[in-house]
């Protein structure tokens, strides 16, 4: 059986949002991946800054934050999809 996905990470030092499209194969209770296609894209400085202040925010602040970077990691996410043709692998 194949699965297929697509990861997003993002780590502490944000110079940039990591995707990639992998294949993980599973035959026979033995597993193996294969990366198809993965990029890092630089964060804008408008969403370092954000991040970076996104401890100081209140609770309601915080969760509009949350839904923003939501629809930006869409956003880069489709962009990702679209870039590599991967609406039909």
């Amino acid at each position: 059986m194949i699965y297929k996905a697509i990861g997003v990470m993002s780590g502490s030092s944000l110079d940039g949002l990591d995707l990639v499209y992998v294949h993980f194969h599973e035959s026979a209770g033995k597993w193996s991946y294969e990366i198809v296609a993965g990029v890092c894209y630089e964060y804008p400085e408008e969403w370092v800054k954000k991040l970076k202040n996104a401890v100081n925010l209140s609770a309601l602040e915080y969760q509009l934050l949350h839904s923003e970077y939501g629809h930006f990691l869409g956003r880069q996410i489709n962009k990702f999809i679209e870039s590599y043709e991967l609406n039909h692998k």
